[in-house]
Formats: structure tokens, C-alpha cells, sequence
């Protein structure tokens, strides 16, 4: 017999930003507690808005399954005496267990108790289980408000608990479950029951509350396009303003509202800046071509009552900070950006590093740096031109007021001025990607810069101590160490990491250079960590990674060819005995290596080679070696080495490596040496798992 079961947290409204990843976290933990306790169903949903958290189990079985579970107890010596007795070790270890001592059997030198665990009503079980995965939510920012000093983000005011029609009684947080729950905040008062957990999200529809965000997303949709008919209007709705509305409200209602044409004139980002990040208002276009019109849709929560008011309040709200605005703009285009450059002396990047003067001057150096590392940059004066500006609009009344606009303002203001295009677009597009999965800049010369700045600021930072630890990253480390890597990937430049890394090292002040190879070490260590874990995120298995980059990262295009020819290769049936081949050719030089006995480099001698399968080895590695010269990309490489295997094979099974004679010893050290450097050259294939 399987029933539905609910588990509904209510508590004053949470963050729009907490909802999401809270119901991710409680369906990931019903889904794992369930499936540890034995209990099956038929579908799980995870549902959340700013006043509840819950998560309906479809189709729960009414019991645990009976369990037979075996419990290893101490060592047979330990458990019995020599006279073949069980020893009081042995009773209390069966004790502990529930059993008898004639319970017990010795397996494999050790006690063993054989336990059959019945199975426990399901409402028994939840129980247990709904108050841990209160307790186990994660929230960025949490608070304590009862005696118990439970933690969560706002105070809990309700928990409604069922399996079927019963309730699953429990307390947490001082609060004791129920079978009701609340409908659409202060027009609702009073208690609504729950008589059937599985009509959970349609009992609170009729209440006027949507419990899943993706009804609310939709909903939103529908009412804003509706609102805009009558001027034959567009909404413009950006997936992540309409996530975030949909978060901060249960039953959406859409209002129109006005602002003066007059504002028009502003630019269109600054406008929509004022619109989606201050006011959670979606701009409205002309129905054909996505020019902005003087109008824009609210979202509020609630009933469609005094409508009237509402709107009133919005406009006048939107008023002010289109005025602002305004003021802002005009005060700025008083002068050009290059004048405001001197300013940014008055503005600390970082007390130990200087302003943000002395930043922009350090990403000129480095574009000097890498120019003479690349043979020259054809735009060198150009990205020294973005390099000068980049940081200006920092020090504009328009980014202090609204710090959304940092990048898109300069590229506005530099426009203006007469800038080139490509200059203006790279002062915005210095800063990208802006998130760990954001775009890249779309041009060579935005790129450079973004890279200079992104490596002087991870230099910078690590130099004087700022380095991430644990979950914590204040100064956005981990970003820019992505946006670095992505950046290289992307332009496919063929530049060394590592000694980009040590450029950006030397270009810092010297009051902060004094451990210098520290710094360069713990950003290199940082940086391959970073790339690890960004290349598992594509699919790559943690050991491929590591043979690629165990002797750094290298060509970070160059890495990423070799890691994708080894992740392909990999799956031919040969591959497994060819590795294993070259992991047993690879530890027999290191070991000889550990011993002191150097491998000097240089080929075998061929009147040294007397057994047949040496030969064999050594005329192989060369017809690979050979065919290896022509341009192949990495997984032809790796397919041209295939043939090795059965020599290596048959090499291994017909001579003894470290043979008594010293001239043979080293004749076949070098062979092996010459092989595995041949391997070497894509990846470490003794770092790969069951090779």
C-alpha cells in the first residue's frame, strides 16, 4: 500500500535568492534518506516560495522493507578462549547486537552476528526523518530566534506534516507539527487543513498561492503580456529578473505603470539598470524592434485590489531614480572619460597594492610583457589605450549610484568621447566573463586586457595573503582564475601559463615580492585546481586530468587537445593493456631512478639488444616514432602508439630489466626510458586508475 506524504516549512519571508537552492537541497536529501531507509515512491517534487519550503513524496511505500544486515565483531583469537569458549569480548559484542553468544559464527578469522532487522511503518520513519532535513538546509546568511537556538534564516512559524491524511508528529524549533497550513500572508489568517497530502499544490491554488516558481514564472509571463495589449507593447524579460520576481511572490499580479517620455533620452541600460535591479519593473518595448517605451510592468504580491494605488506608488518611486539618474549623467558628461583617470589615485585597490591607478598601470606592463612573449601584439597601443582607460568610470557618478553599470558605462562614455568602437566595447568587455559561466570577451583586444587585469589581480591578491579558503572567496578568486583559463581556451593563444603567471608576479610592488616563488607556486597550485575542477565539470575523469596536467598546466588549448585526444582513445578495448604496459615501463625507470641509478639520455645500443623481443621493441618504437613527425593532432598520436602494446608485452615477458649484467641493465632502462618519454609527451599514463 503506498500513500502521498508532505513536509511543509513555513516561516516569515526568506530571501529571493535562498528559495532555489533550498529546494534543490531538500529534494536532494529526501531522495538520499529515502533511498538509505529502504522506502520507495513513485515521484518527489520540491516546491518553495517566500513564506514555505515544501516537498511532496508521491506513491511512499507504508513500510520499510525487513533487512538482513551482517555486523563483523572482534578477531576469532580475541572472541574465544583456547578452550574453545566464547570470551566476554565475544558475549558483550553479541550483547550490543541483541543476540546470544550461540548467535555468533566466526568468518574469515573474525565474529560475525547475522542480524534481521523488521521493517518500520513509514509515518514512524518520517518522523525521524522530516526534522534532519529541516536541520541539514544550508543558507548563505541564518539567524536564531527560540530558546533551542535553532538556525534558519527567518523564524519558523509553522510545519505541516503528513503521510496520507495523519499527521507525522514532531517538534523542531519549538514549534510542533501540524496538518494545516496558511494561505496568501496577512489576507489569509487562518488555518487551512490539509486533508490529503497529495492535493498539497492544488489546495493552496485555490488559497491564491502557486507553491512551484515555474507556475509563478508563468503566470508572470501571461499577466505581463496581457497588461501591455492595450498599448501594443513587448515586455522585456530577462530570465534572471523574472526567476527572482517569481521568487518574491505567491500569487503575481501585473500593473502597468507610466514614467515621463522625457527620460527617453537616457541611454537604454541605464534605463533598464533603473527599471530591473532597482525597482524588479520589466521594461516595455515597441511590439517591432526593441526600442524602450515610457511604460513598465510591477509584479506585486497579493490580490488585484487598489490597483490604482499600487501603481501610483511605483511610478513615483521609479520618478526619483530616473531623476537621479538623469542628474548622474549629465554631471559626468561634463568631462570626457580620459580626464577622469587622474581621480582614480584617490581610490584604494588594495591597502598593500596600491590604487587604482597603479592597477591599470600594472595591466599596461603586463600587455608589454606578453606582447614581447608573443613576438609582438599588432593592437599593443590600442589594449594600452583600454588598459588606460578601463578603471575610469569607476570614479562617475553613474557607477557609485549604480554599480550594475560598471564596464557599460565606460563603454557609454567612451563612445561619446570619440573612442573607436572596439576601444569602447573592450572597456566593457574587460571584465568578462563576470560569472564562472558568463561570456567571454569577443574580441583580441578585450581579451588581452581582461587577462592582465584578471592575472594582476590574482597576483596582487595571493602576494599579500588573500587567498581563498574553504567555501569563502570575498575577493571573487576563483572567477577570475576561471575567467583566466576560459579566456586562454577561447583564443586558443599559445601561451604558457605559468610563466604568464610569474610576469604578473614581478609587474607587483616590490614591498609585496619578497616571497615571490611562494606566491608563484601557490597560484600555480591554485590555478591547476581551478582547471581540474572546471575540466570535471565537462565530463573528464579525475585520473585524465591528472596524467595530463601532473607536470602543470602548460598551453591551456594545448592541455585541454591532450585531455580530450586521452578521453577518446581511451575508450578502444586496446587501451587497457597499453597502459598498463607503459605504467609498468614508467615505474621501472623511476624506481631505478630512486635507487640511484641515472638513465643518461640517448638511444640504446643496438649490439646490446641480443634478445629477439628487444629488437622487436626498439624497431616498433621507432616506425611509431617515425610516423609521430608528420603534424597529427594528439588522439592520432595516441592511436599511432596502439601498435606499441603487443611488443611491450612480449618485452617484458622475455627479458629480465634489471639484469645482473650492467651494460644490458642500462641498454633496456634506455629503451624504456625512450618509450615512456614517447608517452609522456600527450600524458602521464601511470597516473590513470586500473591500468
Amino acid at each position: 500500500m503506498t500513500k502521498d506524504a508532505l513536509l511543509e516549512i513555513g516561516s516569515e519571508e526568506l530571501p529571493a535568492s535562498f528559495i532555489a537552492p533550498a529546494m534543490r537541497q531538500l529534494k536532494s536529501l529526501a531522495e538520499e534518506s529515502l533511498k538509505a531507509s529502504g522506502l520507495t515512491y513513485s515521484a518527489l517534487e520540491s516546491y518553495g516560495t517566500p513564506r514555505r519550503l515544501a516537498v511532496l513524496i508521491h506513491g511512499l511505500v507504508d513500510r520499510s522493507p525487513d533487512q538482513t544486515r551482517t555486523v563483523t565483531g572482534p578477531p576469532a583469537h580475541v572472541a574465544k578462549d583456547a578452550q574453545g569458549q566464547w570470551t566476554p569480548a565475544a558475549s558483550g559484542f553479541a550483547r550490543k547486537q541483541g543476540l546470544k553468544p550461540s548467535d555468533l559464527t566466526i568468518v574469515n578469522d573474525r565474529v560475525s552476528a547475522v542480524l534481521h532487522i523488521k521493517g518500520v511503518p513509514t509515518r514512524q520513519l518520517l518522523a525521524d526523518l522530516y526534522p534532519q532535513w529541516i536541520s541539514k538546509l544550508e543558507f548563505p546568511k541564518e539567524m536564531v530566534w527560540e530558546p533551542s537556538h535553532f538556525r534558519y534564516p527567518r523564524p519558523i512559524r509553522w510545519v505541516a506534516a503528513l503521510y496520507g491524511s495523519d499527521l507525522v508528529s514532531f517538534s523542531i524549533a519549538g514549534i510542533r507539527s501540524v496538518r494545516y497550513t496558511f494561505g496568501l500572508g496577512p489576507w489569509a489568517p487562518k488555518k487551512i487543513p490539509i486533508a490529503q497530502s497529495g492535493k498539497y499544490a492544488h489546495l493552496l491554488k485555490d488559497q491564491c498561492v502557486l507553491v512551484d516558481p515555474a507556475a509563478r514564472q508563468e503566470a508572470i509571463r501571461r499577466f505581463a503580456e496581457q497588461a501591455v495589449k492595450r498599448i501594443h507593447g513587448k515586455v522585456h524579460m530577462s530570465p534572471a529578473l523574472l526567476e527572482q520576481v517569481a521568487n518574491l511572490v505567491e500569487h503575481p499580479v501585473a500593473i502597468l505603470g507610466n514614467f515621463d517620455p522625457a527620460y527617453l533620452d537616457l541611454p537604454k541600460e541605464v534605463l533598464v539598470t533603473c527599471l530591473e535591479h532597482h525597482q524588479k519593473y520589466f521594461p516595455v518595448e515597441e511590439a517591432s524592434g526593441g526600442k524602450l517605451i515610457p511604460h513598465f510592468v510591477g509584479i506585486r504580491n497579493g490580490m488585484s485590489v487598489h490597483q490604482d494605488i499600487v501603481r501610483e506608488g511605483y511610478e513615483r518611486v521609479l520618478a526619483a531614480r530616473l531623476a537621479d539618474a538623469r542628474f548622474f549623467y549629465s554631471q559626468d558628461r561634463r568631462t570626457p572619460l580620459a580626464s577622469k583617470v587622474e581621480a582614480l589615485k584617490g581610490v584604494m585597490f588594495q591597502e598593500k597594492l596600491g590604487n587604482l591607478f597603479d592597477k591599470k598601470e600594472r595591466v599596461k606592463k603586463l600587455l608589454d610583457a606578453f606582447a614581447s612573449m608573443t613576438g609582438g601584439f599588432p593592437d599593443l597601443e590600442k589594449a594600452k589605450r583600454i588598459a588606460e582607460l578601463c578603471k575610469a568610470d569607476l570614479v562617475t557618478d553613474m557607477v557609485r549610484e549604480f554599480p550594475e553599470l560598471q564596464g557599460i558605462v565606460a563603454r557609454l562614455y567612451a563612445r561619446a568621447d570619440g573612442e573607436e568602437a572596439g576601444v569602447a566595447q573592450a572597456l566593457e568587455e574587460h571584465y568578462w566573463p563576470i560569472t564562472l559561466t558568463g561570456a567571454l570577451p569577443s574580441s583580441d583586444l578585450a581579451a588581452m586586457v581582461a587577462l592582465a587585469d584578471k592575472l594582476d589581480t590574482l597576483s596582487g591578491d595571493f602576494a599579500v595573503g588573500l587567498i581563498p579558503s574553504g567555501s569563502a572567496d570575498p575577493y571573487g578568486l576563483r572567477r577570475a582564475a576561471v575567467g583566466v583559463l576560459r579566456i586562454l581556451e577561447s583564443q586558443k593563444w599559445v601561451l604558457p601559463l605559468e610563466p604568464l603567471v610569474e610576469k604578473a608576479i614581478d609587474a607587483q610592488p616590490n614591498h609585496v615580492k619578497a616571497d615571490s616563488q611562494q606566491t608563484r607556486s601557490k597560484l600555480n597550485v591554485f590555478m591547476q585546481q581551478r582547471f581540474a575542477g572546471l575540466l570535471v565539470e565537462r565530463g573528464f575523469k579525475a585520473d585524465e586530468i591528472e596524467a595530463v596536467l601532473v607536470a602543470g598546466i602548460g598551453v591551456v588549448p594545448v592541455a585541454i587537445a591532450k585531455l580530450q585526444a586521452l578521453h577518446n582513445i581511451r575508450q578502444l578495448p586496446e587501451f587497457e593493456a597499453l597502459a598498463s604496459s607503459f605504467k609498468r615501463a614508467a615505474n621501472i625507470v623511476r624506481q631505478a631512478s630512486e635507487k640511484k641509478i641515472e638513465v643518461n639520455g640517448g638511444e640504446p645500443q643496438l649490439d646490446l639488444l641480443k634478445e629477439e623481443c628487444e629488437k622487436e621493441l626498439w624497431n616498433s618504437f621507432l616506425s611509431v616514432q617515425s610516423r609521430l613527425k608528420d603534424n597529427l593532432g594528439y588522439e592520432d598520436i595516441l592511436k599511432n602508439m596502439v601498435p606499441l602494446r603487443e611488443p611491450l608485452a612480449r618485452f617484458f615477458d622475455g627479458v629480465m630489466v634489471m639484469a645482473e649484467d650492467h651494460s644490458l641493465r642500462m641498454n633496456r632502462l634506455k629503451l624504456l626510458s625512450q618509450i615512456t618519454k614517447l608517452f609522456q609527451h600527450v600524458a602521464d599514463f601511470s597516473k590513470l586508475q586500473n591500468a
